[in-house]
């Protein structure tokens, strides 16, 4: 008995049992173990061990497992009125005058289990808020999209009636101006929408044969790019894809070089190899730091403060997971203060087995 105690003496304050491996007889205990079940000292000595467990079922296996090396596990310990606690049990065996006996630390853990289920409450609210924020963001795009639509409808009318009416070029300008912050507008929102699909799963491809020069050619026309060069260099290559999908991907890779690297340069490239397409923008911005090459990535992570960059923090989030639901994959290479250069592969036929 001496050597089991002076092995296990810093922790007096939990409950300690010893009891007989072969018998389960408890054969001494300690003050604490007296207080927490509700026994003296001596009722103690008069029970077993398999009566101070909830379900004993598993007693015995775990008596012959618990040897010098020792076990350790979770139960339920019971007390004398028939309530119950959580413990954690540190058993191990050791041989005293040729009797085999099993030492036992008991800790309470209702302390630590509350904590976990209150973690565990805590993390179901979250989700239930993040799906209620996601239902509002499919609805309140819905919504948006309703009056942009007819307020773009509408200017598209008045500038085909300047043009009919020769009212001059100043006017038509200004609603040439305004249908650019309605097509922004629409990007923002549609932006919202496929973050909505994507938390409901639901992001579907309407698959086509897409002229990809024709497509990045479309693309930077509409971006407008206040006087920042944007160089192309794309053959002629042919797709199976989502078109409207990949214009999506390539706006938000071609807003994002421009955002970070104004006045500068954005060389578009692409080539053609084993039956894939490999895609890369390039800006000579203000680059990315090894931590933020994976994170830029994420739903509505940035690598900047909000205050300087605009946005939402959904485009890349966005752009690699339409880039993936087409087979591909996306990374970046950055140095800061040298630029990015974000690369995209692609397979020719996307989906087909």
């Amino acid at each position: 008995m001496t050597r089991l105690y002076e092995h296990f003496q810093d922790f007096v304050r939990d409950i300690i049992l010893v009891f007989d491996a072969d018998t389960g007889k408890i054969v001494d205990a300690n003050p604490a173990a007296a207080a927490a079940y509700g026994y003296s000292h001596d009722e103690l000595l008069a029970r077993t061990v398999f009566d101070l467990r909830s379900d004993a079922s598993d007693v015995l296996d775990q008596m012959k497992v618990a040897d010098h090396t020792g076990i350790l596990f979770e139960t339920v310990h019971k007390r004398r009125d028939g309530s119950t606690f959580p413990v954690e049990v540190s058993s191990r065996g050791d041989f005293v005058g040729g009797q085999r006996l099993l030492l036992s630390i008991v800790r309470d853990i209702t302390d630590r289990k509350r904590l976990e289920h209150e973690r565990e409450q805590l993390l179901a609210t979250t989700q239930a808020a993040l799906g209620i924020r996601d239902e509002f963001l499919w609805v309140a795009s819905h919504e948006l999209r309703t009056p942009l639509a007819v307020m773009s409808l509408q200017l598209q009318q008045v500038r085909r009636m300047i043009d009919r009416g020769g009212e001059g070029l100043r006017l038509r300008g200004e609603v040439t101006t305004a249908l650019k912050q309605v097509e922004r507008l629409d990007v923002l929102i549609e932006g919202l929408l496929d973050s909505a699909r994507l938390a409901r799963g639901k992001l579907l491809l309407e698959l086509e044969e897409v002229d990809l020069a024709r497509l990045v050619s479309d693309v930077v026309a509409r971006i407008d790019s206040k006087g920042t060069p944007i160089n192309v260099s794309v053959p002629a290559i042919h797709g199976h894809w989502d078109g409207t999908r990949i214009a999506r991907m390539l706006t938000s890779l071609i807003t994002n070089a421009l955002k970070y690297g104004p006045n500068e340069p954005v060389q578009i490239v692409a080539t053609e190899t084993a039956g894939r397409v490999e895609i890369s923008v390039h800006d000579k911005g203000i680059g990315l730091s090894a931590d933020d090459l994976d994170r830029v990535f994420e739903k509505f992570e940035r690598a900047v403060p909000t205050m300087h960059y605009g946005g939402l923090g959904l485009g890349l989030f966005i752009a690699r997971q339409i880039v993936v639901a087409h087979g591909g994959h996306i990374e970046v290479e950055s140095t800061p203060g040298q630029g990015a250069t974000f690369r995209v592969s692609l397979p020719l036929r996307c989906c087909e087995r």
